[in-house]
């Protein structure tokens, strides 16, 4: 059977059409429009109607993309931004006249998939940490077949930006307030993992637009390639190099960078800080890329 999911995310709008062969998921399209649903949210808690219609109009063309592509269902899904803003049913009616049902998740659950449709890519076995930063939420889970432990953060590459970088680029003082607020954030989940990691070998795990992107920065992919991109290996030190380039370049040049598209310019060095602090307070010398994530995770659950 042949399903779709599209994942309306705080930065961007996600499309997968998959067919299901023997309770897995196989990929047949993916697609990506930007449309920041989350911008605004962190400030005031609402969506702001530039973004909602450039969603809508995004959820319109996939819709009829994954119907062209034969898709028997297709289901679609919200994380942080629609969780946190107060307006969130203005969306959600919008979405309904189009014929589409959105299921918001809540942090935990938004989670869960996560870590199902990443160790469901890599195939893993052993412990893994599953590290999912988003637009506006970062997700951490750590577990084998079942999760040991979770929590959606409220940190995120657009609601970072937002709330910290006021200068281009950002001044050392709003970077060492945000790296602040995200080591408070990530202190009781990093003491746990580093109690774990004396018992247990664990791999960490990558997934969404931030690290992926972080990825095609570091290999300098003039585009953007699946089969470079899933199972890589990022190496914190890697992590640490694009950071500090980042942190002295103004838009203009961040555009230019060979691996960043131009449409997450403004709001990559929020999220590479993101993942540079979580790897370095965790003592994580390197993530493993996984492109399967949270939309694989959704369809495995309602599908399978």
């Amino acid at each position: 059977m042949r399903a779709a999911v599209i994942d309306l995310g705080s930065n961007s709008i996600r499309l997968l059409v998959a067919d299901f062969l023997e309770d897995s998921v196989v990929t047949v399209h993916k697609d990506l429009i930007t449309t920041r649903l989350g911008s605004g949210v962190a400030q005031n808690r609402r969506l702001d109607d530039t973004s909602m219609t450039a969603t809508l109009s995004a959820l319109i063309y996939f819709k009829d993309k994954a119907k062209a592509m034969g898709s028997k269902i297709i289901l679609a899904f919200g994380t942080s931004a629609l969780r946190d803003a107060k307006n969130s049913n203005v969306f959600l009616d919008g979405a309904k006249r189009i014929g589409l049902k959105v299921d918001i998740l809540s942090g935990q659950e938004e989670a869960f998939l996560s870590f199902l449709g990443a160790r469901g890519g890599l195939k893993l076995s052993g412990m893994s940490l599953v590290i999912d930063i988003g637009g506006g939420s970062t997700e951490l889970i750590l577990g084998r077949e079942n999760i040991d432990k979770s929590v959606s953060l409220p940190m995120g590459a657009v609601s970072y930006t937002q709330r910290y970088f006021m200068s281009d680029p950002p001044g050392k003082d709003e970077v060492e307030r945000a790296r602040s607020t995200i080591r408070e954030l990530i202190l009781d989940f990093a003491g746990y993992f580093k109690q774990a990691q004396k018992n247990n070998h664990i791999t960490a795990v990558g997934v969404g637009g931030t690290l992926t992107t972080i990825s095609t920065m570091v290999q300098e992919l003039e585009v953007y390639d699946t089969e470079w991109v899933h199972g890589y290996g990022l190496d914190k030190v890697d992590v640490d190099l694009v950071l500090s380039k980042l942190l002295f370049l103004p838009i203009d040049e961040k555009r230019k960078l060979c691996g960043l598209s131009p449409q997450r310019a403004d709001i990559i060095t929020a999220g590479v800080l993101i993942a540079q602090t979580i790897m370095e307070d965790f003592n994580i010398p390197q993530i493993l890329i996984s492109e399967t994530d949270i939309m694989e995770g959704y369809l495995l659950q309602k599908l399978v």
